[in-house]
């Protein structure tokens, strides 16, 4: 009988070990997690938006030819309104075919000629008669469309870091107050994940204006194009220690 007291002082040491790292792990396990989420708004400063000019015309040259006089007389626009060469790119470019059906038959009408010029305008902020004055002055250009236009920020640092600010702010103030509703208080951060995206979505505005001569005549109001703000936000998860 003598002999098992070893074995029985083993199991005894064993299982105080064990009851040591459960009460270690419960320890370690009174954590909370919690997200929070800041959100800045910001006034727009950049505009960006896509031109097409479409030409039809018996051939491929005559096509192009209609279309490139039109794209210089745009551009020239554009440069004129301070545009700098950098913003303004060819977006797509397409040659084609166009056809009609005429008593059941398809028939060749003629060639058809894109381009899509795309162009970001800066400063709209500081003068807000920039964007709409290019506008009114490309509606003069017959048989062209205007689309895709977007409002967005150029310097968004600041934004990102205030968001992220907030973000934080909101997450502890949340932890706390579960950890007081709990009787418990709180510890420090164990673990911080960010979850904001490397850039903000731009305001989009899915407007297409077809131009024409006419929208230049002396009835014509002035274009107006409301920029509206733009929310950038941060999400953050944390994970906190409660004591």
């Amino acid at each position: 009988m003598k002999r098992i007291y070893p074995v029985v002082l083993i199991v005894l040491a064993i299982a105080m070990v064990a009851g040591c790292s459960t009460t270690s792990l419960m320890e370690r396990s009174r954590t909370i997690s919690v997200q929070g989420t800041g959100t800045v708004t910001v006034i727009p400063d950049t505009a960006s938006f896509s031109i097409t000019v479409s030409e039809l015309a018996q051939t491929t040259a005559e096509a192009q030819q209609k279309t490139n006089e039109k794209i210089g007389t745009l551009l020239d626009m554009i440069k004129r309104a301070g545009v700098a060469d950098s913003d303004i790119a060819t977006a797509a470019l397409s040659f084609s075919p166009e056809y009609q059906w005429k008593e059941d038959e398809r028939v060749l009408v003629g060639q058809r000629v894109r381009q899509t010029l795309y162009v970001t305008v800066r400063s709209i902020l500081s003068d807000d008669t920039l964007l709409p004055s290019l506008i009114d002055q490309m509606g003069t250009v017959s048989n062209i469309s205007v689309s895709s236009i977007r409002f967005s920020k150029d310097e968004t640092s600041a934004a990102y870091e205030e968001s992220r600010v907030l973000a934080m702010q909101k997450a502890m103030q949340k932890a706390t107050d579960y950890a007081q509703t709990a009787h418990m208080e709180l510890g420090e951060p164990i673990n911080v994940s960010d979850y904001a995206s490397n850039d903000y979505l731009e305001a989009p505005r899915s407007s297409v204006m077809k131009a024409d001569a006419m929208m230049m005549a002396e009835s014509f109001a002035p274009t107006e194009l409301p920029a509206g703000e733009i929310s950038i936000s941060s999400t953050v998860s944390v994970v906190f220690e409660l004591l």
